[in-house]
């Protein structure tokens, strides 16, 4: 079986978004937090951030543009008024950002607020926006508001039941696991999702599903133990054939929220599911094929799969190995091992 290991250590790294950017979105969440936290009002209702998302998760896709802030006003419930804590929260951004129509950094969005954070000296990769948006207790639970603003004047309608919390916990709960892959000693469950949010990235652009739900189906999967192998070749391979089987089903059954067990929305087409769960399960062919292949080819089809992004090809070739998938001739063999800039969550 041809696995790869260096160059697929080297992918993962690709795919990762680097300990630069990561320091910078920590800095920015802990800038907005103090913020927020020094405004008289957004304190008396006990607002307590927190970094949520794949940011929050450790399974950010480079580049990593989107930086989700969790604003948990621990003093108020779903009786208050998503309105009246939405516009305090965009009362104290706007006040420190400006507004973006106005040459400012902030733009308002259904129920968040975006605050960009420019690349230092124009280094266009670290650049990213903060995404906070206001939750209140919900039991156990939290509720954020309902993206239809025409809600909000509902009492039984204007929030909606989340837990990306409980879901974060779940997911360092799931990697950590001693029932959980690794490879060389590492955790492999976060790294894998980031190769499949890579191919979601190339292979459905702009259709659905997004992202989150790679990650729910990849977190099904994991945590039934279906996913199995001990390299990262036999991982991310088993880890394709899998989600696109979740996929599959969601398309009848819909895809179920990890901790809520309920429908994840917005809903989305039969149609949508069953493209995707096709687009993966004929990349997880590949894979399959890829694993027995020479190691020149196998490489070829690991990086039609895993495609580029703005480091360049994610998968490297082996040394003496052409991009058409055969080997160079002696005399011309070259080592090409693909960027490697990439060092993030170095833990997992």
């Amino acid at each position: 079986m041809e696995t790869l290991p260096a160059q697929f250590s080297n992918a993962v790294s690709n795919v990762t978004i680097s300990d630069d950017k990561e320091q910078r979105a920590i800095a920015a969440h802990s800038e907005v937090r103090e913020l927020l936290e020094a405004d008289a009002t957004l304190k008396s209702w006990g607002i307590t951030p927190l970094l949520i998302g794949s940011y929050g998760r450790q399974t950010a896709r480079y580049p990593g543009k989107d930086v989700d802030i969790f604003l948990r006003f621990l003093n108020l419930g779903v009786a208050s008024d998503p309105a009246v804590l939405y516009d305090a929260v965009s009362r104290v951004l706007i006040a420190a950002y400006g507004l973006i129509d106005e040459g400012g950094r902030v733009t308002p969005q259904p129920r968040s607020l975006k605050v960009d954070f420019a690349a230092p000296n124009a280094q266009a990769d670290l650049a990213f926006s903060v995404d906070a948006v206001p939750a209140v207790p919900w039991g156990k639970d939290w509720a954020i508001p309902n993206r239809d603003r025409s809600t909000w004047q509902n009492e039984s309608d204007r929030w909606v039941r989340t837990n990306p919390v409980e879901f974060g916990d779940a997911s360092q709960t799931l990697s950590t696991s001693a029932n959980s892959p690794v490879v060389n000693g590492r955790n492999a469950y976060k790294p894998v999702v980031r190769l499949l949010r890579q191919v979601r990235h190339v292979h459905l652009g702009a259709a659905k599903p997004g992202g989150l739900y790679v990650e729910v189906a990849a977190f099904e999967a994991w945590q039934s133990g279906r996913v199995t192998g001990d390299s990262w070749a036999e991982l991310f391979a088993s880890s394709l054939y899998e989600v696109s089987r979740v996929f599959h089903m969601a398309a009848s059954e819909g895809l179920l929220d990890p901790i809520l067990r309920t429908p994840l929305k917005p809903a989305l087409e039969t149609s949508d599911w069953l493209y995707a769960s096709r687009t993966f399960g004929a990349l997880a062919t590949d894979a399959q094929e890829a694993l027995r292949a020479t190691p020149c080819a196998a490489a070829k089809t690991w990086r039609t799969i895993l495609g580029t992004n703005d480091r360049g090809q994610v998968f490297p070739l082996p040394d003496g190995c052409s991009g058409a998938g055969v080997p160079l001739p002696a005399a011309a063999a070259v080592s090409a091992t693909g960027p490697t800039r990439a060092r993030g969550f170095a833990l997992q």
